[in-house]
């Protein structure tokens, strides 16, 4: 009986970690892979033409970010 309550705790705790990284995963913001910038209102990102991950939508800004850094 004692194994069926440990299993049992085990699995709720598990379901609960689950859904705190599932959160966290949405909360987190996503980063430009030209520039590095966070994804933000002044900053919105899109898809990258290439199709390796988010890129910024204004080219010319993301460029001058890239090049100050």
């Amino acid at each position: 009986m004692s194994n069926e309550v440990d299993a049992k705790t085990a699995r709720e705790r598990a379901k609960l970690i689950a859904e705190q990284r599932r959160a966290e995963r949405r909360n987190r913001k996503r980063k430009c892979v030209v520039c590095g910038v966070e994804e933000s209102d002044k900053t919105p990102l899109g898809p990258h033409p290439d199709g390796i991950g988010p890129s910024c939508k204004d080219e010319v800004a993301c460029q001058q970010r890239r090049v100050a850094r």
